[in-house]
């Protein structure tokens, strides 16, 4: 059932949520003041657990050195909206809203009221699901931080690289059923142990059942493989604009993301160079 939470309590839940993310963590919250502990634990969670954590804040009341600080954060995608309000703060499985900001150095003295939410408790599933859906709406509404030069931090290497704005991707059609053909292809050679095979036209006649149909399949509904929405069947470019975003800031292709982009399951063990769950892959080979 739904916890109410005071402001201390409403604390040490926003730190355990940060703590106990495994994959998301979301942090919505007008005013930001945040100490180093707060940080090293931001830190923490985004280089060496891999979370992706999302925060959104009003760009007029971040102070510049909080800014930098956050900037420098692995994995962390910093969005702002001057019209927010709402404090919320979760996980996959946690969540608490409440009237207090994410001022980790606070003193304690405003008195602060707010309600605990829990995933897996059957009564707080609903108003969990309806309260994630808001968020992610605010979070879709707001502006991303898109300075064209912002220092990063290299999760391989721990040195500051400069991130500069990405160049459009521009291909043709032909390119991408080709590359599409291509994967499949090379599976279905390697399955069957059969050699020199560069196309579908060089399978065999009794393989042909299984040759690629590429070209109807470009024009598939598909899904984000990091938060699941809509998007074109496009096995070149498996993420939808905003999750993109967060993705380009490290452009690891062996990232494990969330869904299928073709059947839109989740919990499955995607990434951007392995976009299909196993069974939509089998079933693209004999196909």
């Amino acid at each position: 059932m739904v916890q109410f939470v005071n402001a201390t309590m409403a604390r040490g839940e926003i730190e355990r949520i940060l703590t106990k993310a495994k994959y998301d963590m979301v942090m919505i919250s007008p005013y930001i003041k945040i100490n180093d502990d707060f940080i090293g634990r931001l830190m923490d969670a985004g280089l060496n657990r891999k979370v992706r954590i999302t925060m959104v804040c009003r760009e007029q009341d971040l102070l510049a050195g909080q800014r930098v600080k956050l900037e420098q954060t692995p994995n962390l995608a910093l969005h702002f909206n001057e019209r927010i309000h709402a404090k919320c703060f979760y996980n996959e499985d946690t969540m608490v809203i409440t009237s207090l900001n994410l001022y980790a150095s606070s003193s304690g003295d405003n008195r602060e009221m707010g309600v605990l939410l829990r995933s897996d408790n059957e009564g707080d599933k609903a108003a969990f699901d309806e309260a994630k859906a808001e968020a992610q709406f605010i979070i879709r509404e707001s502006e991303s931080d898109t300075s064209k030069l912002k220092t990063l931090t290299n999760e391989r290497s721990q040195t500051p690289i400069l991130k500069e704005k990405p160049k459009p991707k521009v291909e043709t059609k032909p390119a991408k059923e080709t590359s599409i053909e291509a994967s499949i292809v090379k599976g279905i050679s390697e399955f069957f142990g059969l050699k020199g095979i560069k196309s579908a036209r060089d399978l065999p006649a009794e393989n042909t059942s299984m040759k690629v149909r590429s070209s109807s399949r470009t024009k598939q509904k598909g899904y984000c493989i990091r938060c699941g929405k809509n998007k074109t069947y496009d096995l070149d470019a498996p993420y939808c604009p905003d999750c993109y975003r967060v993705w380009n800031k490290f452009k690891d292709p062996n990232y494990k993301e969330e869904f299928c982009h073709l059947c839109g399951t989740p919990n499955q063990p995607t990434t951007r160079n392995k976009p299909l769950c196993n069974s939509c892959y089998n079933k693209s080979l004999r196909k």
